[in-house]
């Protein structure tokens, strides 16, 4: 989530040079400044169509997180230890998110409940989780995930929340 906050602060400060020099060029008026400022001004087009997106996927991302049902953590990254700075700074959880919402997986997000693709089946086995997903009509689309299952109570909680959420009732794999 961290690279998909990056990418939104960098399309906004992209945006915001490009405007400024669409503004300079229109208010100094120097030599060749109408290229000067038709070139801002597709700049900046460009890079608030750019910031938009990011934003869409950002705001995606951060529904997904805050509304997940299962959070697999499948890896720590630790940086080198230095003396003076604290071991968990140096850490970087990484982190799949599961929600009703779609699949956060780094910065790449899966949507389904909305836009037209919708979640068909998930199939929990011993040590994966299956989503089926597409639009209608569309073909199938699957996605496996590695996950060990978790105690029956937890389980029940899952199975639970996905019908209630999405309507469809999870499947347990032998």
């Amino acid at each position: 989530m961290k690279k998909i906050a990056l990418n939104e602060r960098t399309a906004l400060a992209a945006v915001i040079i490009f405007a400024a020099t669409l503004t300079a060029a229109l208010c100094i008026r120097f030599s060749g400044w109408e290229y000067c400022s038709l070139f801002a001004l597709m700049g900046a087009t460009l890079a608030a169509a750019l910031y938009f997106a990011a934003r869409r996927k950002l705001m995606t991302a951060k529904t997904i997180a805050d509304s997940a049902v299962i959070c697999i953590q499948p890896a720590v990254i630790c940086g080198r230890a230095e003396e003076e700075k604290d071991e968990e700074e140096l850490r970087e959880k990484f982190g799949i998110y599961v929600s009703c919402f779609g699949i956060l997986l780094g910065t790449k997000i899966i949507e389904f409940n909305q836009n037209g693709v919708w979640l068909k089946n998930v199939e929990i086995g011993q040590d994966y989780i299956l989503f089926g997903y597409g639009a209608s009509g569309d073909q199938l689309q699957n996605i496996r995930l590695l996950y060990s299952r978790p105690d029956e109570a937890a389980l029940a909680d899952i199975i639970e929340n996905f019908r209630k959420e999405t309507g469809v009732t999870p499947t347990i794999a032998g």
